[in-house]
């Protein structure tokens, strides 16, 4: 697409910390009523024996809830790309309890997908004390995570426990971004748009490619859509192979970098116990600051990737660069 071709993305996609009231006034917060049907339908699939991962919203009826659920949904495939709901009952749930909770939640929003090379349909995002490189995923660290898109249509944590210190989710448009750059700074439009090589960090069979195929956008459209897809990791970890960046494409990576670093354009999050967050990983960038546990608190937040099979802006994903051909087969099917 020819510079020339780009505009302005407008639409609720479109946001800055500013257009946002106090905080938390974008959490949908779960009445005692939606919790007591979500135990409801907890005890129904344990006594079925359903895997937490084949849920569907069948198994899963919960009539006061669905409106909430449908308002999120349409939050993260046409709207702002992020929802949040408060007071999940997570108190009342052993930790396998909760997951069926969640995953059953989750269903009116995707089906769960695979994370990784290991086929790991969920992930605990605790400090490991696993540092953060070409060779591991940064949710095993407590250290600050730049901002960055996951590999899924959309990205969804349950907050279980928080940290004694740190640990804030931040969030950021990938349009607002995506508009300033292509304001104020065009000449760096082919570059985003042409993409990079990434790393595959080891998640990979035997006698593969370690980088990906070819470049990936950073951005791209889909269904005439804004499609953001951005992680710089493993962009310069791909300078361990052949892969050299010239000095033009870093700075238009550290221009992109320093948008998402402006509290101008992020919406911070401190995620309490109980507390869903649900992004679409086309339109919303998100970080995490680093974070300190203690003997009474430590953060634990419960993973889950889904794909929504009537997403607006289903392309190109991360998720094929680390996750077997076989599971993204099984995933999509």
């Amino acid at each position: 697409m020819a510079l020339a071709d780009l505009d302005e993305i407008e639409g609720s996609s479109v946001w800055k910390s500013k257009d946002f009231g106090t905080p938390r006034s974008w959490v949908r917060t779960l009445t005692p009523a939606m919790a007591a049907e979500i135990e409801a339908a907890v005890r129904a699939v344990q006594a079925k024996g359903i895997p937490f991962n084949e849920i569907t919203r069948a198994d899963f009826p919960l009539p006061a809830a669905e409106a909430v659920l449908t308002e999120s949904h349409d939050d993260l495939n046409a709207g702002t790309g992020f929802a949040v709901i408060g007071g999940f009952p997570a108190d009342r749930f052993s930790y396998a309890e909760s997951l069926i909770a969640y995953s059953g939640i989750s269903a009116y929003l995707g089906r769960v997908v695979v994370q990784n090379y290991q086929g790991d349909l969920v992930v605990d995002v605790i400090d490991k004390g696993i540092p953060y490189s070409h060779e591991s995923r940064g949710y095993s660290s407590n250290k600050l995570l730049p901002f960055h898109t996951d590999g899924a249509d959309y990205a969804a944590l349950l907050c279980l426990g928080e940290a004694a210190d740190g640990g804030l989710s931040l969030i950021a448009s990938a349009a607002a971004v995506y508009n300033e750059i292509l304001r104020t700074r065009p000449q760096y439009m082919e570059t985003l748009l042409r993409g990079f090589y990434h790393h595959r960090r080891g998640q990979h069979d035997a006698g593969e490619n370690p980088l990906s195929p070819e470049p990936i956008p950073v951005f791209s459209f889909h269904n005439g859509l804004l499609h953001c897809c951005y992680n710089r990791n493993p962009i310069e970890w791909a300078e361990k192979e052949v892969v050299r960046l010239s000095a033009f494409e870093r700075e238009a990576l550290d221009y992109f970098d320093s948008l998402c670093a402006n509290p101008e354009f992020q919406l911070s999050m401190g995620l309490q116990k109980g507390d869903l967050q649900f992004i679409n990983n086309y339109t919303i960038l998100h970080s995490r600051t680093d974070y300190r546990d203690d003997a009474a608190h430590r953060r634990h937040l419960v993973r889950l990737w889904l794909h929504d099979a009537a997403g607006l802006r289903n392309g190109v994903s991360l998720l094929d660069l680390y996750v077997p051909k076989a599971s993204r087969f099984r995933a999509a099917g």
